[in-house]
């Protein structure tokens, strides 16, 4: 794969490369076309991916649940509301959103 079409998919060349022999070995994925060829997820590779998806995505509605604590302790709606969109996005930490929510309520300073 070129390096631009790394940097196409906001991958890091040096970080590929120095990945690229134990994602082999692995059996992650596989290259097509020799040194220049192509790469591909494996099935094996696809199912790692989709499970790191995964556990990444039940992190964030864990902490969610853990904010809906905050919010229940009487955080302004409107304030709680963009802390959890964002905390939900994946912008924002768990702690981001609370620090948020308390630093706004006792009109501190965010910046």
């Amino acid at each position: 794969m070129a390096p631009e079409s790394y940097a196409a998919r906001d991958l890091d060349t040096d970080e590929v490369r120095d990945a690229l022999p134990t994602l082999l070995w692995s059996g992650l994925v596989e290259q097509r076309g020799g040194d220049r060829g192509t790469l591909r997820l494996t099935p094996l590779g696809a199912a790692v991916l989709r499970e790191a998806e995964c556990d990444e995505l039940t992190a964030r509605l864990s902490a969610v649940v853990s904010f809906a604590d905050t919010v229940s302790m009487g955080a302004a709606p409107r304030l709680a509301g963009l802390a959890l969109r964002r905390l939900a996005e994946g912008t924002w930490t768990l702690e981001q959103a609370k620090s948020y929510v308390r630093t706004s309520e006792t009109g501190a300073d965010r910046s």
